[in-house]
């Protein structure tokens, strides 16, 4: 008869385990310090929203050298084809520079070196892959065309193309699977060291004779007599011929290990000294560099819902920079009555897709559009966030992947509305590199705004990250706010 009680007690406490759990939606923000909605003194409401999709008209550009690092900026390079967004292409730009101003980079004499130029190496320091690492892409080195406008860093990722002269290198087939292989690199006269996470390209020895018979009454005299004499160097991607273009592969231009490397045998008297000479980007603080990159999206199921004009739309293609985004009108809130919001969250599921094992989703970002004012700004009051090093509390506020839906805290703002009337705006939703919105200083009344000068960072790649969501429209799970209240 014990037994018996024991197993009646442990089904009863177990089923009423099983129906508690039930009762609560546990959030990824504050679980467990919400009330429980009983619809008695603690309520809960759900808000439709209405969406939109939308082009977004990037800005962002690669910062000079030094900032590069702050930026934490690796440029991107390759195609990738995916069957729901369609085609992206990468192209870099940038410029190498001697290590001194004034100072021939040669130190041999011209006559002891003519003639035996070994080889000339670009080495680019290698980070990481978007898409598929299983991909296959041709590039080519060329040299910028001296009459190319290459003048700052100021050069936005969906710009013009900078015109290239001829290539400096033939079509090189890179296996993105082997980029953080480890390479020999000779280091001197008879030594090899195996160096990781580096693409290095072959380019013509005359390039490496031509940067030789330079010297400091004319290239080598200042950088900027050098930038006329050589611009840069560009990367371009084979969209056409490359074998599997399903990746973008991303490069650090100011590590150790990006070079433009010309190895050369010199008369040292009896003997032939082995010897390097390097040029590199990040040798100044204002060194010039451009990504361009380029969506096309001809074709593709993004395509055919961005041009939907019906503005309550299923489904939402969200693409990182350069990219999209969607704009979410919450109709109730206008008509919202004065009550204590426990909690208060924008709900957007994932819908599943193509290929979504190889093109992972982003971080989004939210913030609210200032039509009167034309200006984007920070959700009042729930987004806090650093105005010296362009951080923000995302694990309260909301943007990360999990559980398959992103959630963004909005309790606040929303209480601001039922309590104070601030205005109801409209929410942008998009997952930029950076975003430079007006800063909605917390607890201000009414809500004041300061211009940020520092990018708030969401993103750790350009380009990297894309993910479809379930509009207002959506026929199952779709995006909604949710309230949980009381009444006053």
């Amino acid at each position: 008869m014990k037994k018996f009680f024991i197993v009646v007690f442990s089904l009863v406490t177990l089923v009423f385990l099983i129906q508690s759990c039930q009762k609560i939606d546990a959030t990824t923000l504050g679980a467990g310090l919400i009330p429980e909605a009983d619809n008695v003194n603690t309520f809960d409401t759900t808000l439709e929203v209405v969406t939109d999709l939308h082009l977004l008209q990037d800005s962002i550009s690669v910062p000079y050298a030094t900032q590069t690092v702050i930026y934490n900026f690796a440029p991107a390079l390759g195609v990738m084809e995916d069957p729901e967004f369609g085609r992206t292409s990468a192209n870099m730009y940038f410029e190498i520079l001697p290590a001194n101003a004034g100072i021939h980079p040669f130190p041999h004499s011209k006559d002891s070196i003519l003639g035996r130029i070994d080889s000339v190496i670009l080495s680019l320091t290698y980070k990481n892959v978007y898409g598929d690492s299983m991909s296959v892409e041709n590039f080519t080195v060329h040299e910028i065309a001296q009459q190319a406008d290459f003048q700052d860093s100021l050069y936005v990722i969906t710009g013009p193309d900078i015109p290239v002269a001829l290539p400096l290198s033939q079509p090189v087939t890179v296996k993105f699977n082997e980029l953080n292989e480890p390479k020999m690199v000779k280091q001197g006269k008879d030594t090899l060291k195996a160096v990781p996470n580096v693409l290095r390209i072959p380019l013509n020895n005359s390039l490496g004779l031509r940067l030789l018979n330079y010297d400091t009454t004319n290239a080598y005299k200042t950088d900027s007599s050098f930038r006329t004499y050589f611009k840069g160097l560009a990367i371009k991607t084979d969209t056409i011929t490359s074998a599997i273009k399903k990746a973008l592969a991303y490069f650090d231009l100011t590590a150790a290990t990006t070079r433009l490397y010309i190895y050369y045998r010199a008369n040292a008297g009896a003997t032939l000294d082995t010897a390097v000479t390097e040029f590199s980007f990040s040798q100044r603080s204002s060194t010039r560099s451009a990504n361009i990159i380029r969506r096309n999206i001809t074709g593709s199921n993004y395509a055919a819902n961005l041009s939907n004009p019906d503005k309550v739309q299923e489904l939402l293609y969200i693409q990182s920079s350069p990219g999209s985004y969607a704009s979410v009108y919450v109709p109730g809130l206008k008509t919202l009555s004065n009550r204590v919001i426990h909690k208060a969250e924008l709900i957007i599921p994932r819908v599943g897709s193509q290929e979504d094992h190889l093109f992972t989703p982003p971080t989004l970002f939210l913030d609210v559009i200032d039509s009167a004012t034309n200006t984007h700004k920070t959700v009042i009051n729930d987004f806090i966030g650093d105005l010296t090093n362009g951080t923000y509390n995302i694990g309260t506020f909301g943007g990360n992947l999990k559980n398959n839906e992103y959630r963004f805290d909005v309790s606040r703002y929303i209480q601001g509305i039922a309590t104070r009337k601030d205005p109801s705006y409209s929410l942008r939703l998009y997952a930029p590199f950076y975003t430079l919105p007006e800063y909605s200083i917390p607890n201000t009344k009414p809500p004041v705004s300061t211009h940020v000068t520092v990018p708030f960072f969401v993103n750790s790649q350009v380009a990297g990250g894309r993910v479809i969501l379930a509009g207002g429209n959506h026929s199952d799970n779709r995006m909604r706010i949710r309230i949980i209240y009381s009444k006053i």
